[in-house]
């Protein structure tokens, strides 16, 4: 008998106004309660992708687009110093049962975990020098299968965040001669444009859906988030692609185009790869996929198989229309028990969120600065 345990999407920061995980108290005791039930079986804690956000940590006082190693390195560490509670309780986790395994996949926020130096200090953090402790710290990639059972973050299957593993790390250039990450084209709309916004009007990302809360935004606002990206967007394709063609970051393919306008003008911003996923499960012998990435919560049974979506970590809200209220968004993580011949249990466990609503009615520049940190 197998125990995997599934999280998806914490999204750790460094602590700055940027860090969308606030919740550090909770999380702690939601995996000192799994710990019982690893005792009595072998466990994989699994961390399916965004489990830190890179991308959100400051280096220095900027947020560069090429990703050298160093760079990653020193983020990590201002996350380390943010959430100590995080790594003790992996470290507990792991000392608790000679089978305990954390695995920490690749996903769209995390990149940087490719790096070897960002993963040695990821396990020196979690287990100091011991060797054999060090051994149940893994790092599969972008998905980890064990036998039915199948995980991946979800941005491999998203045509907005995919990315080639075997030709990530960009050897270097005259102007850069370390290696820095080739990051997919969305990450400059995020760098450029999504995360000025973040940074002065921090809860404005964590409010859902996004086609809700861009008609009760400020006027101000809303044009500073649709009218901006939609710009940034057309300058990048006519202009910027030619005039800084040395930079492989900025090259811009024209079905992409397309891919990234669409969306505001149709008004939807989901992200759309469960029928990718669907795909990949008809054609494997495992029974079980599991996903985060779109921040959903659910579990699909296609016959005897599942797709179980893991849900999120970090700080988010969804809105209600019959109170008018955005409501936390319930936490959620999988569980699944199985051997190597059938699936037992798979399923999603929730956990409630400590944070209080958020008024739907006169979302001000004031309320939007908040970042509903708990003390």
């Amino acid at each position: 008998m197998k125990l995997t345990v599934v999280f998806s999407d914490i999204e750790i920061g460094s602590g700055t106004v940027t860090d969308d995980f606030v919740e550090d108290e909770l999380f702690k005791e939601t995996i000192i309660s799994l710990i019982k039930d690893s005792r009595k079986q072998e466990t994989d804690l699994v961390l399916n992708g965004d489990v830190f956000d890179f991308l959100k940590v400051p280096y220095g006082h900027i947020y560069p687009r090429h990703v050298t190693e160093k760079i990653s390195l020193a983020k990590l560490e201002d996350i380390i110093k943010a959430h100590p509670k995080f790594f003790l309780v992996l470290r507990k986790f792991l000392k608790a049962s000679k089978t305990n395994k954390v695995i920490f996949v690749v996903g769209n926020h995390d990149y940087d975990i490719v790096y070897p130096k960002v993963q040695k200090r990821i396990k020196d953090e979690l287990c100091k020098e011991d060797k054999v402790l060090r051994k149940r710290v893994v790092f599969p990639g972008f998905e980890f299968t064990d036998g039915l059972v199948h995980i991946e973050h979800g941005s491999q299957l998203d045509s907005f965040f995919r990315v080639d593993p075997s030709n990530f790390l960009h050897p270097g250039t005259k102007w850069l001669p370390e290696p820095f990450l080739l990051l997919p084209w969305g990450v400059n709309v995020f760098y450029d444009v999504v995360i000025h916004m973040k940074e002065e009007f921090p809860l404005t990302e964590r409010l859902q859906p996004k086609e809700v809360l861009i008609k009760k935004l400020p006027w101000k606002l809303k044009k500073q988030l649709v009218f901006g990206i939609v710009f940034y967007i057309i300058k990048s394709f006519f202009v910027t692609q030619f005039t800084e063609r040395h930079d492989p970051l900025r090259r811009f393919r024209a079905a992409d185009f397309w891919l990234y306008v669409k969306p505001f003008f149709k008004m939807d911003f989901h992200l759309s790869f469960l029928n990718m996923a669907r795909r990949k499960l008809a054609l494997h012998d495992f029974k079980v996929i599991s996903v985060g990435h779109n921040h959903t919560s659910s579990v699909y049974k296609i016959g005897d198989k599942t797709i179980l979506n893991t849900g999120n970590w970090r700080d988010e809200y969804f809105y209600s229309s019959e109170i008018d209220e955005f409501i936390p968004k319930i936490k959620s993580y999988g569980y699944v028990l199985h051997d190597k011949n059938k699936v037992i249990k798979c399923e999603l466990r929730e956990v409630v969120s400590k944070q209080s609503n958020i008024s739907g009615e006169g979302l001000t520049e004031d309320v939007l600065r908040n970042r509903r940190v708990l003390e």
